[in-house]
């Protein structure tokens, strides 16, 4: 309790859903100004919350609508949005990650994980959720440029950086943006909850940024982690019942929506991982920014992306490409 700035503030929320002598155990949240606290023998997490970037009233509104499609999101049991206090459901321990480390199927998971975005995306999106659309999906992909450029001392003039946004938009108007996609679907944000049925056994969470766009995204993050290794038996198998389940009929323009896709996510990784290592000294993220950079060219070439490559080619030296 001793790092909390807003103790008062917490005991009085607390107190008020009748918890009282309660022990709270800090969940380490790396990437996020978020916090959150498991509450002793309760079942229950507290979130504080108190930035606005944090999305909190969409995280309430995502959750909600997940929750009226049969799916498993955190139960939201206190809010007070004023001082950025949540009480909510705890799903526990078990993510992806550790399940598999405790010896459960890797292809049980992910197939699960597939059967549980492909109900999301056999469901109207919710209403007031913004598009995906190609300028989002540019500045995402720029976090490239301004942070792994600098971290390589590399500088591009305006007619360079044009050439490198007009690459990438030529591919972004080519997308259909008409799926909910929840953005941080990996298996560090994935639970799995075997004592629950059919869909329910995934536990969502980290979905506060949630777009309409590409129904190739999500799946995309699931399969192409860079905070893992998915086999690649479990892509495959994945890949082709999320198709199969999704009535796929064009898998070869899908393909290379997952690869362009998959290119923007890890160049936009390499930007983000940087910048959590120098702006938040949480080094330990530069040790994933070769693997993401690896991820971002292997997709590219499977993508065809030319322009994309041709500009890395003409404005990264060969042996600057990697920290």
């Amino acid at each position: 309790m001793a790092k909390l700035t807003n103790k008062k503030n917490i005991d009085i929320f607390l107190n008020e859903n009748n918890l009282t002598n309660y022990i709270l155990e800090p969940i380490p949240q790396d990437a996020s100004s978020r916090k959150y606290y498991r509450i002793n023998n309760n079942n229950l997490l507290l979130m504080v919350s108190t930035s606005i970037e944090n999305n909190n009233y969409e995280f309430i509104k995502i959750s909600k609508y997940l929750k009226t499609l049969g799916l498993s999101s955190p139960e939201i049991i206190k809010i007070d949005h004023e001082k950025g206090l949540f009480l909510i459901e705890d799903f526990g321990n078990l993510t992806f990650n550790k399940a598999i480390q405790n010896n459960i199927s890797e292809e049980l998971l992910y197939y699960n994980a597939v059967k549980c975005l492909s109900n999301i995306h056999d469901n109207k999106p919710p209403e007031d959720v913004p598009i995906y659309d190609y300028k989002c999906l540019l500045n995402e992909v720029n976090l490239f440029i301004q942070w792994f450029l600098k971290e390589k001392n590399i500088k591009i003039n305006k007619t360079s950086l044009n050439e490198w946004e007009n690459a990438w938009i030529k591919v972004f108007k080519k997308l259909n943006n008409n799926k909910l996609v929840l953005r941080d679907f990996h298996a560090d944000n994935l639970f799995w909850l075997p004592n629950r049925n059919n869909i329910k056994r995934i536990g969502l969470i980290d979905f506060q940024d949630a777009l309409i766009g590409n129904e190739a995204y999500d799946i995309s993050s699931l399969l192409e982690d860079v905070r893992r290794n998915v086999s690649i038996k479990t892509k495959q198998k994945s890949l082709q019942k999320f198709m199969e389940l999704n009535k796929i009929k064009n898998k070869k323009e899908f393909m290379q929506n997952y690869y362009i896709l998959t290119a923007q996510r890890n160049a936009k990784i390499v930007g983000i991982f940087i910048k959590l290592a120098r702006k938040d000294n949480k080094l330990h993220y530069l040790k994933l920014v070769n693997k993401a950079m690896s991820i971002f060219i292997e997709s590219s070439n499977k993508a065809k992306l030319k322009e994309v490559l041709n500009w890395l080619k003409s404005n990264i030296p060969e042996n600057k490409l990697y920290l």
